[in-house]
């Protein structure tokens, strides 16, 4: 919501997020994705798992982070860079489809100030 001019800085992801959540990174410190998409997780199993049935040629590995980390809006502002507007919470892979699928947190494009 934009109110008096004021641009939105993040938007209320807390509540659907666990107290830790977890992302796949294949530098250590880079979120990996895959654009307009990228993938959270409530436990480094679920993350590893996800990793291997998605097949990708990267060596991922899980980080955990506060979830109160991932939505401040200097954290809201570098998935925009990203060209992330979606956001998986727990994905799962369809094996048979190749498809990703759960819940979608959407994220987005930040209003213009005025």
């Amino acid at each position: 919501m934009v109110e008096a001019g004021m641009a939105t800085t993040a938007p209320d992801f807390i509540s659907y997020l666990p107290e830790r959540v977890w992302y796949l990174t294949a530098s250590g410190r880079e979120l990996w994705c895959r654009r307009p998409y990228t993938f959270f997780f409530s436990s480094s199993e679920a993350a590893l798992a996800f990793a291997a049935k998605m097949g990708t040629a990267f060596e991922l590995q899980p980080i955990g982070v506060s979830s109160k980390e991932l939505v401040d809006a200097t954290s809201v502002e570098a998935l925009r860079r990203q060209q992330i507007s979606r956001i998986f919470l727990d994905p799962q892979f369809d094996d048979a489809t190749g498809d990703v699928f759960g819940k979608i947190l959407r994220l987005e494009a930040e209003a213009a100030q005025t």
